[in-house]
Formats: structure tokens, sequence, C-alpha cells
């Protein structure tokens, strides 16, 4: 919950010339890099107004900027899941909802965390009021992009590879590739394949921040032996819930359509 406004950046160790040929540069000082970084964004701060050139030559002077750049984490161009997991962390949101806790009589927010070394503690509360104020410094203010792209990502970038195929040799297709117009019955029944099933779960548990895989009870690892979308074998088995009073079913109507 803790306001830190910081950068997340997919960087190529290297660069393309304009021969189309790559060159490896390692990133070594980051102190270089993060005084480059300190001074650009203060310099944005003045030339906007939002601060005066008094201060920000003060700010520069400070032992402890409060800047930093880190780039201690690395992954294989060949790895598309490192590249995939750590994508996934870039867009998270701040708050997870299986870290909160609201505490109906008192109206009281608990937000419990890992330990902070800093803050020495791992629970913080709040009053119901506090904390919509302290989540809603996350939202970004109305059509403002939280994702750029740039050089090999970038949409010119992707137009000119289409074009004349000059980033081919270097393993990347920005042509798309040719899709037919129509897809036959066999290949909509794949839709029950194992990868499916996988896509699935790891989707709802993006969004909800809950495995449906993980029992609830003994949090054992479950596994999916069926699929069930007939709506007369659906019917039975809520038929089946409401007669035994099942929880979440003895007060719903059941339809299925």
């Amino acid at each position: 919950m803790r306001w830190n406004p910081h950068y997340h950046r997919f960087v190529l160790v290297g660069g393309i010339d304009e021969t189309g040929s790559f060159h490896h540069i390692p990133i070594k000082d980051t102190a270089s890099l993060t005084e480059v970084f300190r001074r650009r964004v203060i310099k944005l701060f003045v030339d906007r107004g939002l601060l005066d050139r008094r201060f920000a030559l003060k700010i520069l002077s400070w032992k402890h900027s409060g800047f930093s750049v880190d780039a201690s984490v690395s992954i294989p161009a060949s790895s598309k899941k490192a590249r995939v997991n750590l994508s996934q962390y870039i867009i998270r949101h701040p708050v997870s909802l299986q870290k909160v806790l609201y505490v109906c009589s008192n109206g009281t927010v608990i937000y419990k965390t890992k330990y902070n070394e800093y803050f020495k503690k791992n629970i913080k509360l709040f009053s119901a009021a506090d904390f919509i104020a302290e989540l809603t410094m996350h939202i970004p203010p109305k059509h403002k992009h939280l994702i750029r792209y740039y050089g090999l990502y970038s949409s010119r970038t992707k137009g000119k590879s289409a074009k004349d195929g000059s980033l081919a040799r270097f393993g990347y297709n920005a042509v798309p590739e040719n899709k037919p117009d129509h897809t036959s019955d066999s290949e909509m029944e794949t839709v029950s394949s194992k990868a499916s099933k996988r896509s699935w779960a790891r989707l709802i548990q993006k969004v909800y921040e809950v495995d449906p895989l993980v029992c609830p009870k003994c949090r054992s690892k479950m596994k999916i032996i069926a699929v069930i979308t007939d709506p007369s074998e659906v019917n039975k088995i809520l038929e089946c819930l409401k007669r035994n009073n099942a929880p979440l079913f003895d007060k719903v109507e059941i339809k299925a359509s």
C-alpha cells in the first residue's frame, strides 16, 4: 500500500546498428545511470513548474538522493517463460485482496504484508476512509498509459519489419501468420485440452488472486477430471446440492441455460 513510484523496464543489453548488426553492451555502472535518471526527473519537474530552481539545487546536493537503479535481474533471450513471468509481475495490481481483512464491528481495515525490515512490522491498520484514500493513490489519471513500448516493441519498428523483414534474422517476426477464416468443429473441441485447462486456471488466479486448482480446505493440488457443459447435467448437480442444503446454493434459484 505504501506509495512508492518507480519504473520497471525490459532493456536489451546491447543494440542494433544501421546495418542490422547486434552489439552486446553490458550494463555495469548503475551509479551513472542513477545520476542521469535523477537529474532528468528533477529537470522535468522544474520545466513543468512543479519545483523551483532553488529547491531543485538543494535536492541535487543531498547525499542520499532517494533514486536508485537496479539491474540485478537478467533473463535469457530464449526464455519466453521468464519474460512472461516478469511481465506479469510488472503489471500486477499493487494491492492484493488476500492481504486485506475488514473488521465490520469497528470499521477497521487490516492490511497484512511480508515483514518489512525498515518499518519493523508486517501489519497496518486503517480506518475505512483512510484505506480508500491510500488505495485511490494507485489509480492512474484517466487515459494515462502505464505501459509504453520502445525499440523492437514499438509500433514503428513492427511496421518497418513487417514491410522489409529487417529483423527476421534476429528471430523477430512482425508479420502476422495467416490464419484460416473458419474454424472447424474438431478445432473447437481442442478447448478442453490440457493446455487450455492450465491457461484457464492461470487466468483465474491472475484476475482473482485465487488458485482454482488448490483445495481451500487442505490446500492440496486438485486435478480437473471433467468439464460439464450439458445444461441438463448441470441442473442435476445443482438440484442435488440444493437438496443437501449446500452453502451458496440453498437460497439461489437454480436455472441453467
